[in-house]
């Protein structure tokens, strides 16, 4: 195999040639003569697999060649040379004319988010946010993709994304990602489905948040109506009240249909907002310090917005209850067993 030609095997030390018989161990591609790994029964650098040692060609164009189309564009793996995928993540690996009269383009076959391997193998020299992904090629086959902190989402740089997000950045920028890629707007998000208008709050999404809670409480209303009638009929008077039993279910439907929306499209909006605001950010902003320093108090969570949407919630269902009287009081006390 003319792209191992110059180098040489670790068992015998013999340089190979262009008519050996050579093998290649499949965790670090190290080759070696046939008889050789028959001899030793197992690759000589076995120990340092753990570690991640790959092995590198020592001379000539041909072993160079061999080292890069075996290199994995996506996550940096070492492969068995002459292999179709990479064998850690799946991805298809570059294929020369040689290979294949049709191959793809280079710029077809990497992935769009790949990175230089040696970037991939030092994560120290780019910190921030590295999420995999999963994604399929022209073949049908599904490969992960890797994305890192300088890749970017919407335009967006990942490690600006995490840095506006704060809490739990890996799972938005999962979602931020999946969305860019297949242009749906669905996600569940079980905390806006049981929270309601306090995620929006807690996300800083201020104009989505007053609006659904200004519907929330209009969709209680009837409920509150319908408390006050049978505990303290004599507070609303003659106020005719046929309508109220249909206006409740009406609203309990409408009040679930609206958690069901937040729970699938919240985290959509979350994104557009926070687009919107990094996207001024970055035009005010240089890359740098200054920039990080805008996004993070920019973004980030707000835990007491969404605490005092519960305590205004909390005012609002003391109001109901006072209006209803001792007897709502009794009857709540009665079914929890007091």
């Amino acid at each position: 195999m003319t792209r191992y030609t110059g180098n040489h095997c670790p068992v015998c030390e013999q340089a190979f040639t262009d008519t050996d018989d050579i093998v290649v161990c499949p965790d670090c591609g190290t080759p070696y003569h046939r008889d050789c790994w028959k001899k030793v029964g197992a690759c000589m650098h076995r120990s340092e697999h753990a570690a991640g040692f790959e092995w590198q060609p020592e001379i000539g164009p041909e072993a160079v060649k061999a080292a890069h189309e075996a290199t994995c564009p996506n996550c940096g793996t070492r492969n068995t040379p002459g292999a179709a995928r990479c064998s850690h993540c799946g991805c298809p690996l570059p294929r020369s004319e040689a290979d294949s009269a049709d191959a793809a383009k280079p710029e077809e076959q990497v992935p769009i988010y790949a990175r230089d391997p040696s970037a991939v193998n030092n994560r120290s020299a780019a910190p921030g946010p590295h999420i995999e992904t999963y994604s399929a090629d022209r073949e049908g086959g599904i490969y992960r993709r890797e994305i890192g902190p300088e890749d970017t989402i919407d335009g967006i740089k990942a490690k600006d994304w995490a840095a506006y997000v704060g809490r739990s950045p890996m799972y938005y920028l999962m979602q931020f990602f999946r969305m860019s890629i297949t242009n749906r707007k669905a996600a569940v998000c079980l905390s806006a489905f049981l929270f309601g208008p306090a995620y929006l709050f807690y996300r800083k999404m201020w104009k989505e948040g007053l609006l659904t809670a200004i519907l929330t409480i209009v969709l209680s209303i009837p409920t509150f109506i319908e408390i006050i009638s049978v505990f303290n009929p004599s507070l609303l008077g003659a106020m005719p009240l046929g309508w109220l039993p249909v206006a409740v279910n009406v609203c309990a439907v409408a009040s679930w249909a609206l958690n069901i929306i937040l729970g699938l499209f919240a985290v959509s909006w979350y994104r557009r907002e926070a687009k919107k605001n990094i996207d001024r950010i970055y035009a005010d902003y240089p890359d740098g310090e200054a920039r990080t320093d805008a996004l993070l108090q920019k973004g980030g969570t707000n835990l007491l917005a969404a605490l005092l949407y519960f305590g205004i919630m909390l005012l609002l269902a003391s109001l109901v209850i006072n209006l209803a009287g001792p007897g709502f009081v009794q009857y709540a006390m009665s079914i929890s067993g007091y």
